[in-house]
This record gives C-alpha cells, structure tokens and sequence, in this order.
C-alpha cells in the first residue's frame, strides 16, 4: 500500500508560537496553494480512488474536503499535544524544558502533554486500521510531528535522524506499507512543496 502523508497550508498568525492543537485558521490563498502542490504531489488517480483521513483539525479538515467529499476524521493524525506550551512563543518557554525536550525526545512530553513515543503509538494504531482496508493507496492530512515519527519509523531510525527533514506546510510524503502492516524499507520522503 502506498501511504500519501500530507502536512496542513501554513496556518495564520503562528509565526514563534508552539500552536500545536490549537485550532488555527489558514489564509485562502495557502489553503489554495496547499491544494495546487498535494495535486502535484499526488497522481490524479490516486486522489480520484485512494480514501483520504485527516486529522480533526481544521487545518486540515479544510485541506482533506478539498481532495474529496468525505474524509474521514481520524484522531490518531493530531499533532502532538503540547500540554502547557500550547499557544506560548516558543521563545517564552523555559530553556531548561527545552533542553530536557531535545535530551529525551521519544520520552519527553513537553508542557506536559503528549510524548513522541505517545505519538508513535498513536500513529501504530492508524497503521493497523489501514491493513484492514485493502486499498492500494491512501492519503491522510496530518501534522508535522506525526509525519516525523512515521518517517522515523519508517526508516528505522531515531527521531533526531529526521529533525532536519523538511516537513513543509502542504507537503507529500510518500511511503510504502508492506503486507506485515510494517512500513518497509522504501521510503520516498520526496515532497512538494507548496511554494
């Protein structure tokens, strides 16, 4: 099975802030924009057959509706809930929270609220729901903290290994989900952007 992961337009005013599942909204000409680049990103029959999931957010709820007429609303594709720190410029947040953040970033769950590792497991449980499916292909409209722990996951590797990766706003992530419900070793972490 071939997994579309798509990142969310770039929402508003959120420039410094940890926004995490905050319900931000997004410009039109991003949510334009985002719709143009996950077309180019995605093959035409793909969009026209695969099931899409999103996460509730409306940031990409909106993104989702653009694609199809029903996605599904999936809570397992939210972002990573930053607890305390939700809504804080991230200049605002203790140095010392950070760090234990960066020192422990599969265990740490910063402002209190969820781990990577949480995240992970979610992300587990999305993947087992799709084996029972039998599709070919699907997209799924999520956040940049999922998407980084499925390409870690997916390339067997620590969660540092793939900070540095790119997870544009409207960005594809290909991957591809062996019969074991495993993500194999065939990753195409190749994404458009939506510039």
């Amino acid at each position: 099975m071939q997994l579309y992961l798509v990142r969310h337009p770039e929402p508003s005013e959120v420039v410094g802030v940890c926004y995490g599942r905050r319900d931000v909204g997004v410009p039109k000409a991003a949510q334009l924009t985002a719709v143009d680049a996950v077309r180019r990103g995605i093959p035409a029959r793909v969009l026209e057959n695969a099931p899409v999931f999103t996460s509730p957010l409306s940031r990409c709820q909106d993104l989702a509706r653009a694609l199809t007429a029903a996605p599904t609303l999936d809570e397992d594709l939210l972002e990573i809930d930053f607890g305390a720190w939700e809504g804080l410029p991230w200049d605002s947040i203790p140095r010392a929270e950070l760090d234990a953040w960066a020192n422990d970033l599969w265990g740490y769950a910063p402002g209190g609220g969820e781990s990577a590792q949480a995240v992970f497991e979610r992300w587990t449980r999305f993947l087992q729901r799709l084996g029972c499916l039998h599709h070919d292909a699907v997209v799924a409209v999520t956040h940049a903290g999922v998407i980084r722990v499925a390409l870690a996951r997916a390339q067997g590797c620590e969660l540092s290994a793939v900070l540095g990766t790119p997870i544009r706003y409207g960005s594809v992530h290909r991957l591809t989900i062996s019969d074991r419900l495993d993500v194999s070793d065939r990753v195409s972490s190749t994404e458009q952007s939506q510039a």
